[in-house]
């Protein structure tokens, strides 16, 4: 059985240019080698603290090495890497303090290199918003602009790491669906402040964005396997998220993963694990798939 897989978030880069090795071929959770199993498969590729043009580099010159994939500016170009049997590699930021909070720094990164998705931060608060991770406070004067701006250019707003002052505030002047790529459910781990509650997934859902499943242990709660993943996605299920919930796995982002999934290559498990339970194959495609390129193709 073929798997597809497109997953929202991954900070393998970060760990390449920290740490060495390369994205080809690598002993972190997640590279091209392992992530060119699956078919179709597309992957968005995070820059996180800092070094941006490094890592943007980085990135670039890896796929064009390797050939196996291609750096994708819009679903368009996902599809045509598809068709081809490459991986479509989608651009992230994580944390617009990387870019100084500068929309015509964004604009420029957009244009430039295909950055399609940005967190507008990180654990910290910063000149648009508060994070979930520090004081809470909402968007700033800036951050609204911000946001009008980024949707305007075709760019998407993640909101994994914002506050829950700052989604709200966000959903309110957004004019495109906006995601939460790496965020679980919250009445099933309060423990961390980064997972949703069930309102704000329900506008997600009803703004036509979602949220993608988050393989850090401290995210799922006790049991922290592949069984705890599918519970989250259920609940997003039972909460109207049929074509809402996806895949956000933040493999090389975090220190340890589910019990039975050491790295990407494991990923599939989950696909496999939800149709023991008896879920449709088409509704866990759009899991691994659909979803988030639909989501992708509203919000851009």
């Amino acid at each position: 059985m073929t798997i597809p897989y497109f997953d929202a978030h991954c900070d393998t880069v970060t760990s390449v240019l920290k740490y060495g090795g390369n994205l080809e071929k690598n002993e972190y959770q997640l590279d091209l080698t392992r992530l060119a199993a699956y078919a179709p498969v597309a992957q968005f590729f995070a820059v996180w603290g800092g070094q941006y043009e490094e890592k943007t580099a980085l990135l670039r010159s890896a796929l064009q090495k390797s050939g196996r994939g291609v750096l994708c500016r819009s679903v368009a170009e996902a599809k045509t890497a598809a068709e081809r049997g490459q991986i479509a590699a989608f651009l992230s930021l994580e944390g617009m303090e990387q870019l100084d909070c500068s929309t015509e720094r964004l604009r420029e990164a957009h244009e430039r290199d295909g950055l399609i998705l940005v967190n507008l931060c990180w654990n910290s608060d910063n000149e648009l918003c508060g994070s979930a991770m520090d004081g809470g406070g909402g968007l700033t004067d800036k951050g609204r602009a911000f946001v009008r701006a980024a949707q305007d250019m075709g760019v998407a707003i993640d909101l994994s790491h914002a506050s829950e002052r700052t989604f709200w505030d966000v959903l309110e002047v957004s004019t495109r669906p906006v995601l939460a790529s790496h965020s679980n459910a919250a009445v099933l781990c309060s423990d961390f402040p980064r997972n949703l509650t069930d309102a704000q997934f329900e506008a997600l859902v009803k703004r036509g964005g979602g949220a993608g499943l988050n393989l850090c242990p401290d995210f799922l709660g006790l049991t922290r396997d592949v069984e705890a993943c599918c519970a989250h996605i259920e609940h997003f299920l039972a909460l109207g998220g049929e074509r809402a919930v996806f895949i956000g796995a933040d493999l090389d982002g975090i220190d340890d993963t589910p019990r039975g999934i050491a790295g990407v290559q494991d990923v599939g498990r989950i696909y496999e694990a939800l149709l023991r339970r008896n879920h449709p194959e088409s509704l866990v495609r759009g899991i691994f798939y659909n979803n988030l390129m639909d989501i992708l193709e509203r919000s851009t």
